[in-house]
């Protein structure tokens, strides 16, 4: 094939994370506009579908911590340069001033680094250092996923290169198989995401569900994910006599069923970037509940046309949001309707537009 461009996508992983399966999707979308795809994970964790041809710098680690992340930064300048991709895209978390700081001195070209942000906390994706806002002013773009980013880029410093790149769905991904989930009612409600209760708020949500007509009701939560908290919220679930009323299922390779299957989904995050949950499950056709935090659900969800949103951290108005989904049938009904369609916008074929803008600047 006469490939356009070669581009090397960057990553810590390929699993768990909405940020590493949108880099996944990526490599598809990529492949199929005719790119050369490289991709270096950090990990050695890969669950996600991926194509293209991978470094991985997660095997063999040395068991001491500095000789580990040496041993990584010598790699990363070893791949890269073997690879000599047009430009790299880097989807990591990027909040270690001493890995960076190497990565930026040894490794990384400027001119041909594309950094994208992919949550409203900048400082996950830079580190916080007068060093790094003249850093990544230098490189080729900053690729901001929702609008709320971009402005919020622009506070923080005068860059220039900043280029809206929104994250999308790869429908081709969106596998669901053809039985349901055992013991998952149709009207149970989903929440997914990773198991930090300081971000994603599965605590409180868990409490907030306890008030709501729908728990009374009998009608279970089912909460897709793993992460830190779970003994936390285990915990909270027994203290609280839930354990036939909230299900904890961990991470699940393939979440879509579950989508499918419940009668919709619930996001109650401090804050976002552009939450690939809410764009897969309005893809599915199903309706969304979510605060309207910092970024993305407001940039994905139209109020009582596609979804519910809700003042942001108000509780109270979620679990009233919750039961209106719940009883409204013709409001549910528009919902369902809609949802699909609203999502059009941000498929695969129209958010390249985007970042082709970007690598022909």
């Amino acid at each position: 094939m006469n490939h356009k461009k070669h581009i090397c996508i960057i990553v810590d992983c390929f699993c768990g994370g909405g940020a590493e399966k949108v880099a996944a999707s990526f490599s598809f979308l990529l492949e199929k506009k005719g790119y050369k795809v490289s991709i270096i994970s950090l990990r050695d964790d890969i669950t996600y579908k991926y194509t293209g041809e991978l470094y991985n710098l997660g095997r063999n680690e040395p068991s001491v911590k500095w000789i580990k992340q040496l041993k990584k930064v010598v790699l990363f300048r070893k791949y890269y340069k073997s690879i000599n991709a047009d430009f790299y895209v880097d989807f990591r978390m990027r909040n270690r001033f001493i890995m960076e700081s190497l990565l930026h001195l040894f490794v990384f070209k400027s001119r041909k680094m594309v950094m994208s942000i992919q949550h409203y906390n900048i400082a996950y994706h830079i580190p916080k250092s007068a060093i790094f806002k003249k850093v990544y002013s230098q490189v080729k773009a900053i690729a901001a996923v929702s609008n709320d980013i971009v402005a919020e880029l622009k506070t923080y410093h005068t860059f220039n290169n900043v280029k809206y790149t929104p994250n999308f769905v790869n429908k081709d991904l969106l596998v669901t198989s053809k039985s349901p989930p055992k013991n998952i009612p149709n009207n149970a409600v989903l929440a997914i995401g990773r198991l930090n209760n300081p971000v994603k708020q599965f605590d409180k949500l868990i409490l907030s569900y306890k008030n709501t007509k729908t728990f009374k009701k009998g009608i279970p939560l089912i909460i897709l994910g793993d992460g830190p908290d779970r003994l936390k919220l285990e915990a909270l679930i027994e203290a609280n006599n839930l354990q036939s009323s909230v299900k904890l299922l961990g991470f699940v390779p393939n979440p879509y069923d579950y989508i499918k299957q419940c009668k919709f989904l619930v996001l109650c995050s401090k804050y976002e970037g552009m939450p690939l949950v809410i764009l897969e499950t309005l893809t599915l056709g199903k309706p969304v509940v979510s605060f309207d935090c910092k970024s993305g659900p407001s940039e994905l969800i139209i109020h009582k046309e596609n979804g519910l949103l809700v003042k942001d951290q108000d509780f109270h108005e979620l679990e009233k949001s919750i039961d209106l989904l719940q009883e409204d049938e013709l409001l549910y009904k528009r919902l369902t309707n809609n949802a699909t369609s609203s999502m059009e916008k941000f498929s695969g074929k129209e958010i390249i537009k985007d970042w082709e803008a970007v690598f022909n600047a």
